[in-house]
C-alpha cells in the first residue's frame, strides 16, 4: 500500500524505512539474498543515516516511464463493500463514474446507471453465493468463502498471526490520517487517503472482533532464537526474532 500511495516511494518492506535504489532492487530478488542481507540495516550501513541525515527519497523510475500517469492510484475500493448489496450499487457506481471519464473505455460504456444497476445485479445480486458460471467453475468470488462450500485451502489463524494484521492496520490508518514530515504530504487533505483509511478502519474492526473470540494456543512454529542472526551498523550483532512473542525479548550483544 505504501509504495502506491507514495508513488513508488523505495522503502525497506521489512521496517517500512525509506531505503536506497540499490537495497530496493535486492529486496525485488528475495531469492537471491538470505533474509540477513536484505535487512536495512545491512544494506545500508555504509551510509551512516541517522535523524539528522536521513536518506534522500527515491522514486521507482517505472512509475515514472512506464506507468501512464504514474503510480498513484486514482481510486481505492473494497472488493467487500462492492459484493454487499447494500453498499455495492455506489460502488460499482464510483468505478463506472470513473471509467465513463477514462480515454480508450468511455466510447464504449454505456453512460446509463440503470444499465449499470442492471450489470450489478447479473453478477452480483442474483448469484448471492458467489459461485463461479459452468464455464469458469472453480473460480468463484470471495463470497464464496462464506458460503457452505469453505474454501479447502483455507486455516485458522493464530493470535499471533491477527495481532500482526491489527498492528499493521493501525500503523496504516495513524499514516494515511496525518500530515507525514518524511515526505512533505498531508494525508488528510488527499481523498484517496480518506477513503482508505475508511476502508482499513473497518477491516481492523473485524480482526479485532475475530481476535477477542480467538482462544491462545501453542504455536504451530514455536521461534528459536538462532533462527535470525545479522549484523547491525557498528560493532555489535544483535540476534532478533519477531518482536511482539511475549515470552522473548530482543538481546544485543
Amino acid at each position: 500500500i505504501d509504495y502506491w500511495m507514495e508513488s513508488g516511494l523505495m522503502r525497506d518492506y521489512f521496517d517500512h524505512k525509506v531505503t536506497t535504489p540499490e537495497h530496493f532492487e535486492m529486496l525485488r530478488e528475495p531469492e537471491t539474498y538470505t533474509y540477513g542481507e536484505l535487512q536495512w540495516d545491512v544494506s545500508n550501513c555504509a551510509a551512516e543515516t541517522n535523524e539528522t541525515n536521513p536518506l534522500p527519497l527515491s522514486y521507482d523510475p517505472h512509475c515514472t516511464n512506464d506507468v501512464s500517469g504514474g503510480c498513484e492510484p486514482v481510486m481505492v475500493m473494497s472488493a467487500e463493500r462492492l459484493m454487499d448489496p447494500a453498499t455495492g450499487y455506489d460502488e460499482s457506481h464510483r468505478i463506472a463514474n470513473y471509467l465513463s471519464q477514462t480515454p480508450g473505455v468511455q466510447d464504449y460504456l454505456i453512460q446509463t446507471p440503470a444499465a449499470w444497476d442492471c450489470l450489478y445485479d447479473t453478477l452480483i445480486v442474483n448469484n448471492p453465493d458467489g459461485a463461479a458460471p459452468p464455464e469458469s467453475a472453480g473460480y468463484h468470488d470471495l463470497r464464496w468463502r462464506d458460503s457452505a462450500n469453505p474454501d479447502p485451502a483455507m486455516h485458522p489463524l493464530s493470535t499471533r498471526m491477527l495481532t500482526k494484521m491489527v498492528e499493521q492496520l493501525t500503523r496504516l490508518i495513524n499514516k494515511y490520517s496525518a500530515y507525514d514530515p518524511e515526505t512533505g504530504i498531508d494525508w488528510t487533505q488527499k481523498q484517496i487517503a480518506i477513503a482508505l483509511v475508511d476502508i482499513l478502519t473497518g477491516y481492523r474492526t473485524e480482526v479485532q472482533a475475530e481476535l477477542d473470540v480467538t482462544p491462545s494456543a501453542v504455536w504451530t512454529h514455536a521461534p528459536h532464537p538462532h533462527w535470525v542472526i545479522f549484523p547491525m551498523c557498528g560493532e555489535s550483532q544483535r540476534f532478533t526474532w519477531d518482536f511482539s512473542y511475549p515470552h522473548l525479548t530482543q538481546m544485543t550483544g
